[in-house]
C-alpha cells in the first residue's frame, strides 16, 4: 500500500486540463491529501540559449517574464479557490521554463510529491495520442502519474486493470492498485498477453499437461506474484487463493486487522501485449496501472514501448509507475 499525501497537477489552463483538477479533488478527498498546482511558462530555445552568452546571467523567473508569472499565479489560485476544498488547497507555483516536461518532472520528483495527476491532452488537443508534454512526463518522472480524460467521470472506479508480464519490475505498480483499488473499493485484473512471438513465462519449467496453456501462465503468475510479495512486501500483503482458478485475493494486513481486495486473472492471445491491453482495458476496466519497466528483450520489451503506447492511445486514465532505481539497475 503507497499512501499519497502530496499531489501536484501541471496545467496549461486549457479545457481539457479541468479533469485533472475534478481527479485529484476526488484522490485528495479519499486519501485526506493536499494538492499543489503548477504552470509552467515556456520558453524559446534560441531566446535561452541567448541569455547563456551573456556575462551577467538574467534572472529568468523575476526579471523577464514577472507579469506572465503574476497572472499565471493568480490563475492558479483561481483555479485551486474553484476546484480545491481549503483542507486540500496547498500551493500555487509558476515558473519558467525550457522544457514544461523536464520541469514538471524535476519538481515533482525533488517536491515529495506522491503523484503527478495531469489531463493526457493539453491546449492541443488530438483525438489520438497524449499530449506531447504528458508524454514525456510519463517517461521521465520517477513518481507515478495519472493521466486523465475530460470525457471521464471522478465518481470513482470499479476495475482497476493490472498488465503484468511476470516480472518482478512489472509488479512494481502493484501498491499503487492496491491504494486505488482500496481507497475506491474497487477489484484488480491482473492481465497477462501471451504474445504470438515470445512468452517471457516460458522459462523452462515444466508445466501440468492436464491443465489449458492459459492455466499454467496462471499458476507461473501467482507464484512469480508471491515471491515478489514476500520478498518485497514482508508478508504485509498475502494472495489468498481462491475455490477457482483466475480469482482469488490479496489480504493486507496492518497491525492487528487485516482486509481484503479480490483480484482475477486474465490470460489471453494477442499479436502484441500493447494491442491485448488496450482491447481488453476498453471493455473491461475503468482504469489502467502499470509499471515504466518490464522484460527486455526480442519479443517481450515491455515498457520503453508497451507502456508508452498504451498511454498515448487509450481513452481511460492511466497511472504508469516507475520501478525503483535500484530493480533497474539490476536488469541493466
Amino acid at each position: 500500500m503507497e499512501p499519497i499525501k502530496k499531489i501536484l497537477v501541471p496545467t496549461d489552463f486549457s479545457d481539457n486540463a479541468k479533469s485533472a483538477y475534478e481527479h485529484s479533488r476526488e484522490i485528495a478527498h479519499r486519501f485526506d491529501a493536499r494538492v499543489d498546482f503548477i504552470h509552467i511558462i515556456p520558453m524559446l530555445k534560441y531566446f535561452h540559449e541567448s541569455i547563456a552568452t551573456l556575462g551577467n546571467p538574467l534572472d529568468m523567473e523575476g526579471e523577464i517574464y514577472p507579469r506572465a508569472q503574476k497572472e499565471a499565479e493568480q490563475k492558479l489560485k483561481r483555479l485551486m479557490e474553484t476546484y480545491l476544498t481549503d483542507e486540500q488547497r496547498g500551493e500555487a507555483i509558476c515558473r519558467v521554463g525550457r522544457k514544461p516536461s523536464a520541469r514538471i518532472s524535476d519538481w515533482a520528483g525533488e517536491g515529495g510529491y506522491d503523484m503527478i495527476v495531469m489531463a493526457s491532452k493539453g491546449r492541443h488537443d488530438s483525438h489520438l495520442l497524449r499530449g506531447s508534454t504528458t508524454e514525456k512526463v510519463i517517461r521521465y518522472s520517477d513518481i507515478p502519474v495519472f493521466t486523465v480524460d475530460a470525457s471521464l467521470s471522478s465518481d470513482g472506479f470499479e476495475r482497476i486493470l493490472l498488465p503484468t508480464d511476470g516480472s518482478k519490475l512489472s509488479f512494481s505498480a502493484l501498491p499503487v492498485a492496491l491504494s486505488l483499488a482500496d481507497i475506491y473499493g474497487a477489484e484488480i485484473i491482473l492481465y497477462y498477453a501471451m504474445e504470438l512471438y515470445g512468452n517471457p513465462l516460458d522459462d523452462g519449467k515444466k508445466r501440468d499437461p492436464r491443465k489449458s496453456e492459459e492455466a499454467n501462465i496462471y499458476e507461473a503468475l501467482i507464484d512469480r506474484l508471491e515471491a515478489y510479495l514476500s520478498s518485497d512486501k514482508g508478508g504485509r500483503i498475502q494472495i489468498h487463493r481462491g475455490e477457482a482458478d483466475f480469482e482469488d485475493a490479496f489480504v493486507i494486513t496492518e497491525g492487528a486487522s487485516s482486509h481484503s481486495i479480490p483480484f482475477s486473472t486474465a490470460v489471453e492471445k494477442s499479436v502484441s501485449a500493447h494491442v491485448g491491453i488496450q482491447e481488453y482495458a476498453g471493455d473491461h476496466a475503468d482504469l489502467v496501472v502499470m509499471a515504466t519497466h518490464g522484460y527486455s528483450g526480442w519479443a517481450h520489451l515491455f515498457l520503453g514501448s508497451t507502456t508508452e503506447m498504451v498511454a498515448q492511445h487509450l481513452d481511460i486514465p492511466v497511472v504508469t509507475v516507475r520501478p525503483p532505481q535500484s530493480e533497474l539497475k539490476k536488469r541493466e
